[in-house]
């Protein structure tokens, strides 16, 4: 484990509300982009992220390191969450839990997060050059998560041109990336 989750869990157990706070400013970032990537909306992911903390804070108790990093355990109690509220969901096929997923695989490499961080916004910035149309088709397939029939359903537009247009957005961002130099 971490040395500093060890210090602030064990600070939170003696009733440190601040060591709580600091776990929360180091894990909600990625707790975050799974709920996210996984369909949210922000305002949803806010209520999400505090309800997996809340969770966390209630059974830290439980919390064995002999198991696993804290992050894991952590990341367990999101996906909870997260199966629960998909259950909820009117439309659940149109979301990717896989694509979600990936968000929680990530390392805790200092210097893979900043640059991780860079390249996404590499990414939005060249998303909000590409037109209206395909951004849009863009952030629903991979923001929201939405399958390819699913963005066809919320646009209205068919799904074969939903492909082709998502097949052009891709081309645009390869080359806004290539001239950002963020891909080769």
């Amino acid at each position: 484990m971490d040395e500093t989750d060890a210090q602030l869990i064990s600070r939170c157990l003696s009733g440190d509300a601040p060591a709580f706070e600091g776990l929360y400013h180091a894990h909600a970032g990625r707790i975050a982009a799974y709920f996210l990537r996984s369909g949210f909306t922000r305002a949803d992911t806010d209520d999400l992220v505090q309800e997996s903390f809340t969770r966390a804070f209630r059974s830290l108790h439980t919390f064995d390191a002999a198991r696993g990093a804290f992050r894991h355990w952590l990341g367990t109690i999101a996906r909870n969450v997260v199966r629960k509220r998909w259950g909820r969901r009117r439309e659940p096929e149109n979301f990717d839990p896989e694509l979600a997923e990936e968000m929680l695989a990530g390392g805790d490499n200092p210097r893979a997060m900043a640059q991780q961080q860079e390249e996404v916004e590499a990414i939005r910035e060249c998303i909000s050059h590409l037109p209206e149309g395909l951004a849009q088709i863009v952030r629903l397939r991979y923001v929201a998560g939405r399958s390819t029939r699913g963005v066809a359903a919320e646009t209205g537009i068919p799904e074969a041109t939903v492909r082709s247009r998502l097949a052009e957005a891709h081309e645009r961002l390869e080359q806004c990336l290539r001239a950002k130099g963020v891909m080769e």
